[in-house]
């Protein structure tokens, strides 16, 4: 399952929600945590694995940490979902290696962002399922390094399903403020 978490942009937030995933024995698959158009607020996009069940009190238990605002349950329907892959695939053997390598990176939308004699580095973003599929082509050449950044969820404009509750927002000098439903995203 696939959850986004606005949370206040505090120092151990993260830590405290790694460690309430770990201590009700839950991995987590995938983490992306970045800043919002919310001032003091962190989009976390969080991917784990479990019964139905017991993730819906997952996310019901979530919800009650102080620095949780919002939880949302993404769905590959209901949501845009995007992986960045950074791809460096060894272009030396047999002839046309390279030129293969650059069609299919194109074939998937992805581009060449450095080249060497020996290799090239391919960017590919998109729904994980296709940087999957990317990546399971580049094997047959060699892969000789690959970074990924987690998959960032953002739910689809007018996508049912997102559970909003009162927001308290730190100001500037550490009093906190209470925000309103006009301040949070759209549900």
């Amino acid at each position: 399952a696939r959850h986004s978490a606005l949370v206040v942009n505090e120092p151990g937030v993260l830590s405290r929600i790694s460690g309430f995933f770990s201590s009700r024995g839950f991995n987590i698959d995938s983490l992306v945590v970045g800043t919002t158009n919310l001032p003091g607020m962190s989009r976390m996009t969080i991917q784990s694995s479990g019964t139905l069940g017991k993730l819906d009190q997952l996310r019901r238990q979530m919800e009650a940490m102080v620095q949780v605002r919002e939880v949302v349950e993404l769905s590959s329907e209901t949501s845009a979902l995007i992986d960045l892959a950074l791809i460096k695939v060894n272009t030396t053997g047999r002839e046309g290696t390279r030129s293969e390598v650059v069609e299919l990176a194109n074939l998937f939308r992805g581009s060449v962002v450095d080249v060497s004699a020996t290799q090239l580095l391919i960017k590919l973003a998109d729904h994980p399922a296709k940087v999957d599929s990317f990546i399971a082509l580049m094997d047959k050449f060699e892969i000789v390094e690959m970074g990924r950044t987690g998959v960032v969820a953002v739910s689809n404009c007018g996508a049912p399903g997102t559970i909003l509750k009162p927001a308290v927002l730190p100001t500037q000098h550490g009093n906190s403020s209470r925000m309103s439903d006009a301040d949070l995203p759209p549900s």
